[in-house]
């Protein structure tokens, strides 16, 4: 069936016709002149579409294997790890010759794309000519800060890209990422930054970070953690923030992640359940993982074989060896529909206060300035208008004005640099962050908002925003500041 792109090629072609004879000529001019006009640019654009797919992937450059925003840079499938029944993870590392000169340059973009923490990648399915963003798991490198000049088996495994796919009935996208094979080529674009989390975080110490995962959404939590856990001490670098020198656990954030799966297959790196737990139907119609809610008919028990998969994959040794790094800095909750466990208000507030237990062990309370009203960084009402999450691009463009102010409030930067903080000073905010599907995020946080043919974070509703709104302000009955991150 001839692409949409193809049936413009036909129009444009019985369009030119038109414009370049009279009414009266092209009465006369025969049919078949016309079909044989529309069948010779669609012969042409199919032969070259069929082309570009060969050699590379229709993305159109990229062929050296240096990642670039630009083109679609060709990869090698290196591996394919069935994790759960209708999940796995595929690696891909760059198709340049690990000597060369570009294998260094695309190694470098890489790594710089894992010290600003979150970012995703373009994936193409060369047949359709269509491309979906995919977030990279972290890698799985030796238990080791993530420093730009990191150990040889550190950069090694950091230029190997790791995806979480489930696979969707009728998805495009997932289909054929499933069929793929090790050996075959993969054609990717980007990296493309996402919100810098430990800038806005701000100062670490005495932070929270709580993240709502819906199902794949576990990819972007995962891509926090290592960046607050295991990346450079002291926070975001915040201009007027200052940091002692203590960098060990007592000067990391809290993070929290609450994983919601549809399946209990999917919730990997869980302890052994009671099986016979599951059964009830989820409240919420429809379900935001595409279908209705779950029934206990429906539900069926895993095979011991499942069990064991998921429990050895990858991705389950990954959250463990989390867990057993940083006992106390880091927490994972799980919530499956077919057991009829779903995320509530109760739930977040406990991981908020997992968060504030573990600061009230360490160090003397630390005062915490004032939230400037349009601080591009820690401002709720700044970050609503935000067009995009590419924090990156910001960086050296837009200060916190938390501190720049007279009256800390944001609103007019003082005429003179402010004086120097002292240590138990600190800007920042705890932050709310929530991925998934978009009936999951809007479930949780509100939908987003497009503008101008441009997508915005738009304002916190959904749970979140009642929570928050509870009682008055931005931080409700949670304590603190809190800047909700939809991803």
């Amino acid at each position: 069936m001839p692409g949409r792109w193809q049936l413009a090629q036909n129009k444009a072609a019985a369009g030119g016709e038109r414009v370049t004879h009279s009414a009266k000529q092209t009465k006369k001019r025969p049919r078949a002149l016309y079909i044989g006009a529309g069948l010779g640019a669609s012969l042409i654009a199919a032969l070259a579409l069929l082309a570009g797919s060969d050699e590379d992937g229709g993305g159109g450059g990229g062929k050296d294997g240096t990642l670039n925003k630009t083109d679609f840079s060709p990869f090698t499938v290196t591996s394919k790890e069935a994790i759960s029944p209708t999940a796995f993870v595929l690696s891909v590392r760059t198709c340049a010759d690990s000597n060369s000169s570009s294998s260094a340059a695309a190694a470098a973009i890489i790594r710089a794309a894992w010290e600003h923490g979150l970012w995703s990648v373009e994936i193409k399915q060369p047949q359709l000519q269509i491309a979906r963003h995919y977030t990279p798991l972290p890698p799985l490198s030796p238990s080791s800060p993530l420093t730009s000049d990191g150990n040889a088996n550190a950069n090694e495994a950091e230029q190997e890209l790791r995806f979480l796919v489930r696979r969707v009935d009728g998805g495009e996208m997932s289909t054929y990422l499933s069929k793929l094979r090790v050996g075959d080529r993969v054609w990717l674009r980007g990296p493309h930054s996402g919100f810098d989390v430990a800038r806005r975080l701000g100062h670490p110490q005495r932070r929270s970070v709580v993240f709502l995962a819906g199902g794949t959404g576990i990819a972007p939590a995962l891509q926090v953690a290592r960046r607050l856990l295991d990346g450079p001490p002291g926070g975001g670098g915040e201009e007027g923030v200052s940091s002692d020198d203590d960098d060990g656990e007592g000067k990391k954030p809290a993070v929290s992640i609450l994983w919601a799966n549809r399946c209990a297959a999917d919730a990997l790196g869980r302890p052994p359940r009671d099986p016979g737990t599951s059964g009830k139907i989820w409240w919420w119609p429809p379900s935001w993982w595409g279908g209705g809610p779950l029934t206990r008919d429906q539900t069926t028990s895993r095979t011991q074989e499942q069990e064991t998969t998921a429990a050895d994959s990858s991705l389950a040794r990954q959250i463990r060896d989390l867990e057993r790094r940083h006992p106390g800095r880091f927490r994972i909750s799980y919530f499956v529909d077919e057991e009829g466990r779903y995320i509530g208000a109760r739930d977040i507030r406990t991981a908020a206060a997992f968060g504030a237990a573990e600061a009230s062990t360490k160090s003397a309370p630390q005062q915490v300035l004032p939230v400037g009203r349009l601080c591009p960084w820690h401002s709720p009402a700044a970050l609503e208008q935000l067009r995009d999450d590419d924090d990156a691009s910001r960086r050296g463009t837009s200060p916190c004005t938390c501190a720049h102010t007279s009256t800390n409030d944001g609103l007019s930067p003082s005429p003179s640099p402010p004086p120097p903080l002292s240590t138990a000073v600190a800007a920042g905010v705890n932050l709310l962050c929530v991925s998934g599907p978009d009936g999951f995020i809007a479930a949780y946080a509100g939908p987003k908002r497009w503008h101008g043919g441009t997508e915005m974070q738009g304002p916190v509703r959904g749970v979140l925003g009642q929570m928050l709104r509870e009682k008055g302000g931005d931080r409700g009955d949670m304590g603190g500041n809190w800047l909700v991150l939809k991803l």
